[in-house]
């Protein structure tokens, strides 16, 4: 029986968060995610400059796990194939736990009671926070998707595939990363957005093809061919030298180069 203050709750935020139609695994529990006071939730579109810095994440009953883990993909990558998209991680950080009382959030979408997810032990994330920048490609607004998984009791072997999958970064399959990490069945809560560059989408020959809505970007990809072979994008460092993918220099210059292209 839903419980009279439940349903308060949920009218305050607005419509229930979720997973975007189609997408793998999906929830229909909502994740609260809030910008400083500009609630994100369901789908809606939120500026550029509004989701610079991490959020506040939450849920409307507290949850009963000892330690939770946030992703937040994006599922809209270009690519030189369009309509064909890729993903990519932009946040993963474990050791959150729920708060044991309620705060009070005061958004666009009104005023509720959220439990905190809290990060009180101070565990470094896996993939820091970088914010949403979608390039002038198409598509041009992208889905920004926020996943909470119950890690509790986690191993370190389970932990260290997290970390691992971290490291792709780009091309981030959530459904094979929790299953990799021992968390099939582990998703809580889900939540989306998107964001909209508001200029003209440019194609690999940089004609002009579309016109959208929001903050403007651009992007720059560098890939080398070998006969036989496909494409495969190349991270250098400041000195030029190749940087093989999954090693930790790989994860800290991919993420660099990611965030200037616009993504």
């Amino acid at each position: 029986m839903v419980s009279v203050r439940f349903t308060a709750l949920v009218a305050a935020t607005g419509v229930l968060a979720k997973t975007p139609a189609g997408f793998t695994p999906a929830s229909q529990t909502d994740l609260i995610v809030d910008f400083g006071g500009v609630s994100a939730l369901n789908g809606v579109v939120v500026s550029k400059g509004t989701t610079n810095s991490q959020p506040q994440i939450g849920t409307l009953a507290r949850l009963n796990g000892t330690s939770y883990a946030v992703m937040m993909v994006d599922l809209d990558i270009p690519t030189n194939n369009p309509p064909e998209t890729n993903t990519l991680l932009h946040w993963m950080q474990t050791g959150l736990t729920p708060a044991t009382t309620a705060t009070q959030l005061n958004t666009t979408k009104g005023s509720s009671k959220v439990f905190l997810l809290e990060n009180k032990a101070n565990v470094a994330a896996i993939t820091p926070y970088f914010g949403p920048n979608p390039p002038a490609r198409v598509p041009l607004s992208h889905r920004y998707t926020q996943l909470l998984v119950d890690t509790s009791g986690l191993g370190e072997a389970d932990a260290e595939a997290l970390r691992t999958a971290a490291q792709t970064g780009r091309g981030f399959d959530v459904a094979s990363v929790l299953s990799k990490a021992g968390l099939q069945g582990k998703l809580v809560a889900g939540n989306s957005f998107n964001v909209t560059n508001g200029g003209q989408a440019v194609a690999a020959n940089g004609t002009a093809t579309a016109t959208g809505r929001g903050a403007t970007g651009t992007a720059a990809t560098r890939t080398s061919t070998a006969t036989g072979r496909a494409s495969q994008t190349v991270v250098r460092g400041a000195a030029g030298d190749g940087v093989k993918p999954g090693s930790a220099a790989f994860a800290a210059v991919a993420l660099a180069g990611w965030v200037m292209a616009g993504l």
